[in-house]
């Protein structure tokens, strides 16, 4: 999936930053899990913990983190007789698609030109609208347990990127459909890594979560610029939700709901860093960010150093594109940068 901030091509990056300061470490945790790239990578050697305030993605993570396996759906198919939803859902044409009453069309009726909008073409929009009411129907039916509801509903998420009449982000759609537009939505089959570890996955707060768990490693990935998530991703949180929300302005917003991020303001960046880093107990504590974010070096490593063992600091400097602005030369190179210190923490309980 395509997401602001994306760390996909640095994982080995993290990991070899993880193998040489915490190598007995046994827990990993993704306070901002974003897409869950990074929670699902680190599945592979530790118990792990992610979170992130947009519901979205926290149904990605519980699809893919929590779950320790692809469901089986058992129930389904004994009282259905469909064996992989997925195929059903794919292989629908679309007068099957049409017996969904209007009422119940709610990307059709105003992500799609029926409703005034590109985001989606018309029959996209009503392919998703199907899953999306049908995983519902089959939840109210108890025909899904948990497990296999929150996987469906995060594969059909996961497919609305490549369809989507968008830059990347949902910000605004364009004026003129894109090639991917043209492409026919299926839901995308998500892998699910296996472990046999208690992963928990949560939907709040990450600095009041940080209260309540600890662990060995701690990932911190915020928000680096004055763009809020939410706005730049309404459509997929709609899409997760499914809960018909009253939308405003020309490109469908979506109440903010308190989803607003401290880390997307230049005020309230870094005190809302150093309450994260204050609440947090786990030994090894890692910071991605990049040279062009709204918290300063020098910021970062007061912050830091504050409430960790200053002797321990580290950066580790990774230049990734040239980048062209107002604020950067064009001969300066923009840096990803992984900062680490460890912190005196109480033992695990």
């Amino acid at each position: 999936m395509r997401f602001i901030g994306s760390k996909t091509l640095l994982l080995d990056q993290i990991k070899y930053v993880v193998d040489e300061k915490a190598p007995n470490a046994k827990s990993f945790c993704d306070i901002f899990s974003g897409t869950a790239a990074v929670a699902r990578y680190f599945k592979q050697w530790y118990q792990v913990y992610s979170n992130d305030l947009l519901y979205f993605s926290y149904v990605l993570q519980r699809a893919t983190v929590e779950n320790d396996s692809v469901p089986e759906f058992a129930r389904l198919e004994e009282e259905t007789g469909i064996q992989d939803p997925i195929d059903y859902f794919n292989g629908r044409e679309k007068k099957e698609l049409e017996e969904l009453p209007k009422e119940r069309r709610f990307f059709q009726n105003t992500y799609a030109p029926a409703g005034g909008r590109m985001y989606l073409n018309d029959d996209n929009a009503l392919r998703i609208d199907f899953a999306r009411c049908t995983v519902e129907d089959w939840k109210k039916a108890e025909l899904l347990n948990e497990d296999e509801y929150y996987y469906l509903t995060a594969c059909i998420v996961e497919g609305i990127p490549f369809v989507s009449n968008t830059s990347g982000t949902y910000g605004a759609f364009h004026k003129k459909w894109e090639r991917r537009s043209y492409k026919r939505y299926e839901l995308f089959r998500l892998a699910v890594p296996h472990n046999g570890k208690q992963n928990q996955c949560f939907n709040e707060n990450g600095t009041e979560l940080l209260k309540r768990i600890q662990g060995d490693v701690l990932y911190i990935d915020p928000p680096y610029n004055a763009r809020q998530y939410l706005s730049n991703y309404h459509v997929l949180e709609t899409a997760a939700r499914y809960d018909y929300p009253e939308v405003k302005g020309v490109t469908g917003q979506r109440p903010v709901e308190g989803q607003k991020s401290d880390f997307c303001m230049k005020h309230r960046a870094v005190p809302a860093f150093e309450e994260l880093l204050e609440n947090a107990r786990f030994q090894h504590i890692i910071l991605s960010y990049s040279t062009d974010g709204l918290m300063s070096l020098e910021e970062i490593e007061s912050a830091m150093k504050k409430y960790g063992k200053p002797e321990t600091f580290h950066i580790y400097e990774i230049p990734y594109r040239r980048y062209k602005s107002r604020k950067v030369k064009e001969t300066e190179r923009l840096k990803e940068l992984l900062f680490y210190i460890e912190k005196q923490v109480p033992p695990c309980t």
